[in-house]
């Protein structure tokens, strides 16, 4: 037999006794300094080591009792840690529209005993006003970080396009009476748009902080510029700083920290004023 093939057969004998052994109560993965279970099929879409000032960040700025917004969870890695340091009294509220990606989010919170008293799962995709939207899904084994309101550029595979709810974190935090005080989001593109529908979430908060993933080579498809970034995010009362040093604040898939300068009371424009596409025409 061909080295190759030995070293496939020994890979896939591997991936199914890691299955057989952990399928039910999950693989213990580390992530930094932490420890999290894991579904032991998708080993290759958890690093040990992901976005390291990102992690370094959220570790030290959510606090016990913290309301958390996890806006594109993902396989919801994010949304488990955010509940551990949360704790005690801490709750956590993650959006994720991918279906393949809300069913693995639920089981990572299973598996690390994440509760719906701690941690709830809004399936449906984070614009600036809701209803229904079409999302492109891509590979849901190599690259479906990448999923979007609209077609993805950074890779050429044909994506497949599926009717998806769409909401807005103002209606979802009027809808539960929450006041969160800490947001990350990725949402590939969509992110000036999901800003723009937490307007009154930002009007009124006394304490908030975001981190926001930024997708510049996205943001043609919603019809938004660096200009109008900028605009929406002083409309928004938000001073804006990259969380890297030395990164560009509107970098390829860099992340910038947001941070609330209105003083709650304050009148900011209406939805609908001086604003683009939410979602692509």
């Amino acid at each position: 037999m061909a080295p190759s093939r030995v070293r496939s057969v020994a890979v896939a004998s591997y991936a199914r006794m890691l299955n057989a052994l952990y399928s039910r109560r999950g693989l213990p993965w580390r992530v930094h300094d932490e420890v999290v279970r894991i579904d032991p099929r998708v080993r290759h879409l958890v690093p040990h080591e992901p976005e390291p000032a990102l992690f370094a960040f959220l570790k030290e700025t959510v606090r016990p009792g913290d309301v958390v917004l996890d806006v594109g969870a993902f396989a919801g890695i994010y949304a488990v840690l955010a509940a551990r340091w949360s704790a005690p009294g801490g709750r956590v509220i993650a959006f994720e529209p991918t279906p393949s990606s809300a069913a693995l989010a639920r089981r990572h919170f299973a598996y690390n005993g994440t509760g719906s008293d701690r941690v709830r799962l809004v399936e449906a995709a984070v614009s600036d006003r809701g209803g229904r939207g079409a999302l492109y899904l891509y590979d849901d084994t190599a690259m479906p970080y990448v999923n979007s309101l609209a077609a993805a550029v950074d890779t050429d595979a044909p994506p497949v396009v599926r009717d998806v709810a769409v909401v807005t974190i103002d209606d979802v935090c009027r809808d539960l009476g929450i006041a969160p005080t800490v947001i990350r989001m990725d949402v590939q593109g969509a992110e000036i748009a999901a800003l723009r529908g937490a307007r009154e979430t930002i009007h009124a908060a006394r304490r908030l902080t975001l981190v926001v993933e930024m997708h510049p080579q996205c943001w043609p498809a919603f019809g938004v510029t660096e200009t109008s970034a900028r605009e929406t995010l002083a409309e928004l009362g938000l001073t804006a700083r990259p969380l890297a040093e030395g990164e560009a604040l509107f970098g390829r898939d860099a992340h910038a920290v947001l941070e609330v300068t209105v003083p709650s009371g304050r009148t900011l424009p209406a939805s609908g004023e001086k604003q683009e596409r939410g979602l692509p025409a």
